[in-house]
């Protein structure tokens, strides 16, 4: 998911137009559209065919001397991807393999790689995502072995990721239990009190029929359903403390 906050939505092709700095010695910025087109490709490789994408750039600026200073158009590159899942890989029904970008030609932060079925990719600086690869733009930053990383370290995850699905999904749970958890949840963190009744009502009532079964795996989708509506740093310290609460009935 690609939160846009203050950042210029733009189509891949625009990225082309974007000018890269002169590398240094020692720095090496990495242009927005190969970064696109290696993740594109390497992804295509793994059998993962693209079925949406968003990016949105900020400008930037460099400071070569002193008291110099250089505006960069569209420094800042803020990417995200989802893919149609793979017929011989399983996934979850409700989640989709994604993956996110982010890169930076004025050395504001380092080449990132996000990849999993929970993608957060924000202008305002927050990453969130089961795997995420971060390389510096340094003379040896190899991007191709970048992205390989990012992505396998996903491609390898997905038996676990069923896995963990098959164990919340196998996990039945009372009325009294989930009420329990979703208290449980609200203390730790995940969403604030206020949110209790809707969560509990989201489960109860689902939105989508494939959550309709009394499990872990539907509670878990309810409390997320209404997370959705909370900020980008709020969602990344919401999904940890739901994680604290959930995570040990797949154990």
């Amino acid at each position: 998911m690609l939160m846009l906050s203050h950042a210029h939505e733009v189509p891949r092709a625009a990225l082309r137009g974007i000018p890269t700095p002169d590398p240094t010695d020692t720095w090496r910025p990495v242009p927005h559209a190969d970064v696109v087109d290696v993740l594109t490709e390497r992804a295509g490789a793994r059998g993962l065919r693209i079925t949406s994408e968003r990016f949105a750039v900020l400008p930037g600026y460099l400071y070569p001397t002193p008291g110099t200073t250089v505006e960069l158009p569209g420094a800042r590159l803020f990417g995200s991807m989802d893919f149609a899942p793979v017929p011989d890989m399983p996934f979850p029904p409700g989640c989709t393999p994604s993956a996110g970008i982010r890169n930076s030609h004025d050395k504001s932060f380092a080449l990132s790689i996000l990849s999993g079925a929970r993608v957060l990719v924000c202008a305002n600086g927050v990453l969130s995502a089961e795997f995420v690869v971060n390389r510096k733009h340094t003379s040896r930053i190899d991007l191709v072995e970048s992205v390989d990383n990012a992505l396998d370290a996903f491609m390898e995850s997905v038996r676990g990721f069923q896995a963990l699905h098959d164990r919340l999904t196998n996990c039945r749970l009372t009325r009294m239990r989930v009420h329990s958890m979703v208290v449980e949840m609200a203390r730790a963190g995940a969403f604030a009190s206020s949110d209790i009744l809707p969560v509990l009502d989201e489960y109860e009532h689902p939105s989508h029929e494939e959550f309709a079964e009394r499990n872990a795996w539907s509670l878990y989708n309810a409390a997320t359903a209404r997370m959705k509506s909370q900020s980008p740093a709020r969602q990344v310290d919401g999904f940890r403390a739901l994680n604290t609460v959930l995570m040990p009935l797949a154990n």
